[in-house]
């Protein structure tokens, strides 16, 4: 089932990666913001399953496929990863624990600040300014707990749907 998500984000990641590539380079904010659709599938995967180590299998699965279609090639499978594995971590490591929406919130934000210090090294010279990064900052936040709610969202839904417990 997390590999089936896995593929479905490397689908989003093509759809999106278009926007993500100008706005990397133009707006580091701006990107930071849309970048969270990155993260919408592991987040989902470790959600609907309860099983600790599948927002990283997912978003494995998700580098593979999309390391051929990447600007940066393999390295894209980077961020992801490291998303997967803070989710994986900040979320319960016990199947029998539901995931509670305030710790997919509080997971989500604590992915946002890992991946904005994640970015930094990549930043250019003229982006290292402290409005710039600030605002890089807050669109990584907004943008992880956007998708921290449209995960839960989802999930409820599939719960009601009787596809999730």
């Amino acid at each position: 089932m997390s590999a089936a998500f896995g593929a479905v984000q490397a689908l989003l990641f093509v759809a999106v990666v278009p926007l993500t590539t100008v706005l990397a380079v133009s707006s580091p904010p701006a990107y930071a913001l849309v970048a969270g659709m990155h993260t919408f599938m592991p987040f989902l995967a470790r959600v609907v399953t309860r099983v600790p180590g599948m927002a990283i299998f997912a978003a494995f699965v998700t580098g593979l496929l999309t390391s051929a279609v990447s600007p940066i090639g393999p390295l894209a499978a980077v961020p992801m990863l490291v998303a997967g594995v803070v989710f994986d971590l900040v979320m319960p490591w016990r199947r029998d624990v539901p995931a509670r929406p305030v710790r997919v919130l509080v997971a989500a934000s604590v992915v946002g600040v890992v991946l904005f210090f994640v970015a930094l090294p990549v930043f250019s010279p003229e982006h290292l300014v402290p409005p710039v990064l600030f605002a890089t900052l807050g669109g990584r936040l907004v943008g992880e707990l956007a998708i921290g709610a449209i995960v839960i969202a989802v999930h409820r839904l599939l719960m009601r749907a009787g596809a999730a417990r």
